[in-house]
């Protein structure tokens, strides 16, 4: 369990309310992780129990959350500081809600609704699209993280394929264009390639196309070759057994 220290998060609907309205037992965050019992859930509430435990502050409009609904815990669930940010992001896309950083180093991020032109932390304002708030990562970074549900860009180099034909083949068996949540691969030229989109989806494009850049290795080539060999010679044999 990774530890956690006094909860400075920053909430922004009531807390006593919520919990009196709530169907469920007491959420327990503490050294030893964070316990949320079995019962029904508002979106809000998922969302202050995650902030004070990993000591974060989650901008939201209030309104935005009480119309995603709620979720409903058959079981009580038990996460470290990893698993319940990955949890919170993971039951917020089953919303269409996603987290955007707005400054890590301080611990503020921001949940908007992906069909929303507001830009984030800043409720009522328009004109700005989300297509700029999405954060780059790194391959490494994406890969050693790959099923936290965070919205994100990112690029690889391409050794011997042409980046080009790699975007095409993505964007046939994924037509859509660029839409927030949703993988999106493009190239501007034959040696880099560009992701967006989920970190598990992005994660798994960079596999494929890692490994279609890679091709066959030498070790694998030769057993293909052997494999071809020896079916010949079976076939050569049981040729001169049918004509005796």
């Amino acid at each position: 369990m990774l530890r956690a220290s006094l909860a400075v998060a920053t909430l922004l609907a009531a807390a006593p309310a919520q919990q009196d309205r709530s169907q469920h037992g007491p959420i327990r965050s503490d050294a030893s992780g964070l316990v949320l019992p079995a019962g029904d859930f508002t979106v809000a509430e998922l969302v202050e129990a995650t902030a004070t435990y990993l000591c974060r502050n989650y901008l939201y409009d209030p309104s935005t959350l009480g119309r995603a609904g709620g979720f409903t815990l058959q079981r009580q669930v038990a996460v470290d500081a990893l698993g319940s940010e990955e949890l919170l992001y993971a039951l917020l896309s089953t919303r269409d809600l996603a987290v955007f950083p707005v400054d890590e180093l301080r611990g503020i991020y921001a949940i908007v609704a992906l069909d929303s032109t507001v830009q984030p932390g800043q409720p009522g304002q328009s004109g700005a699209t989300l297509r700029g708030y999405a954060p780059w990562r790194s391959r490494e970074e994406i890969l050693r993280r790959p099923n936290l549900r965070e919205i994100v860009y990112t690029g690889i180099a391409v050794a011997t394929s042409d980046a080009r034909a790699l975007a095409a083949m993505f964007d046939a068996a994924v037509p859509v264009g660029w839409q927030p949540g949703r993988l999106f691969v493009c190239a501007r030229d034959e040696r880099f390639l560009m992701l967006h989109g989920y970190r598990d989806q992005v994660a798994q494009a960079i596999r494929i196309a890692e490994l279609l850049d890679r091709g066959p290795t030498p070790g694998r080539e030769d057993l293909r070759q052997r494999i071809l060999r020896l079916e010949r010679e079976l076939a050569e044999v049981r040729a001169q057994l049918e004509r005796r």
